[in-house]
C-alpha cells in the first residue's frame, strides 16, 4: 500500500493510492503539491518501497523527503530513484529508464517543460499532442506494472478563472484530480468519477496534514459540475 498520510484523502482514496491509476495534483505556486509529492516518496520508502521521482524543475529537495519520514534512516533516501529533466526528451526518457521493481512514480512537473519548449499559439498543435503521447505512456506505465503514478500541475489564469494547465490533455487520462487552493484558505478539493471530497490542509515541517477537528472533510457522489 502506497499512503500520502494526508487522512483525509487516504480516506477518500480507500485507504491507500490505487494501483494502475493516476492522481493529478493541481493549484497555485506555494499551495503543497511538490510537498504532497515529497511526502508520498517519504512514505513509500520509508515502508521499503522503491520510488521514482521525474523532477522537471529543479525542485527535489532529499533533506525535505527525510524531514518527512517518521523513522529516517540512512537507506530512505536509496529507494527513491531521482531522474532530473530538463527537456520535453528527458522527460520522455526517464519512463524508459524506471525500474520494474518500482512501486509509485512520482512527477513534479507534468507540463511545465511542455509549455516552455511549445510556447506560443502557432505550436499549440504540436505541443498537445506530444503531452498526448506522453501522458498515454504513464498511463500505460500505471496499468502495466500496476503501480499508482501522482503528477503535480500548475495553474493559469483564464478570463479571472483559475484553469489547470493542460487540463484539456491530463483530464483525459488522470483518475483522480485533485485541486489546492494554497493561501489564506488552504482548502483540498478532490474528486473521481463515483465521489468527490472537500476539506482543510495545513503545511508544516512535517508535511502536509488535513485538517479533521472542527470543519473536516466531508464527501458527496460527484455531480456534473466540476470540483475545484
Amino acid at each position: 500500500m502506497i499512503l500520502t498520510r494526508i487522512e483525509a484523502l487516504d480516506g477518500f482514496l480507500g485507504g491507500a493510492l490505487p494501483g494502475g491509476t493516476i492522481l493529478d495534483i493541481y493549484g497555485p505556486g506555494g499551495s503543497g503539491k511538490t510537498q504532497v509529492l515529497f511526502q508520498v516518496a517519504a512514505a513509500a520508502a520509508e515502508a521499503g518501497h522503491r520510488v521514482a521521482y521525474v523532477d522537471t524543475t529543479g525542485a527535489f529537495r532529499p533533506e525535505r523527503v527525510l524531514q518527512m519520514c517518521r523513522s529516517p534512516g540512512t537507506t530512505i533516501l536509496e529507494r527513491v530513484d531521482v531522474f532530473r529533466a530538463t527537456s520535453v526528451p528527458d522527460q520522455e526518457e526517464a519512463l524508459r529508464r524506471i525500474d520494474g521493481k518500482v512501486s509509485v512514480l512520482l512527477v513534479d512537473n507534468v507540463t511545465d517543460l511542455f509549455m516552455y519548449e511549445y510556447a506560443g499559439e502557432r505550436t499549440a498543435f504540436a505541443r498537445t499532442h506530444r503531452l498526448i503521447t506522453y501522458m498515454r505512456a504513464l498511463s500505460r506505465l500505471a496499468l502495466s506494472r500496476g503501480i499508482p503514478v501522482v503528477v503535480s500541475n500548475m495553474i493559469r489564469h483564464v478570463s479571472d478563472r483559475e484553469v489547470e494547465s493542460m487540463g484539456h490533455v491530463t483530464d483525459l487520462f488522470t483518475h483522480i484530480k485533485m485541486h489546492l487552493s494554497g493561501r489564506p484558505e488552504y482548502t483540498a478539493w478532490c474528486r473521481h468519477p463515483a465521489a468527490r471530497v472537500q476539506f482543510g490542509y495545513s503545511l508544516d515541517v512535517s508535511g502536509v496534514r488535513s485538517r479533521q477537528d472542527g470543519d473536516g472533510a466531508h464527501s458527496a457522489p460527484i455531480s456534473s459540475k466540476a470540483v475545484g
